[in-house]
């Protein structure tokens, strides 16, 4: 899953009540008002831990 800074903490509580580890890549907050070039660098920055979360154990 990939979300925004600002929500890692919902992301840590619902997953402690379903008793549930999700793979998470945490990108800055806010995403909507970003330039494209912005949203370019963030998912840049994300690409090699999604990539790692897909292709581990």
């Amino acid at each position: 899953m990939v979300a925004t800074t600002a929500f890692e903490e919902a992301a840590k509580a619902q997953a402690k009540g379903l008793g549930f580890e999700p793979a998470i890549v945490y990108v800055p907050h806010p995403i909507q008002d970003r330039t494209d070039e912005e949203i370019q660098a963030i998912a840049k920055a994300a690409l090699e831990p999604v990539l790692g979360m897909i292709t581990s154990g």
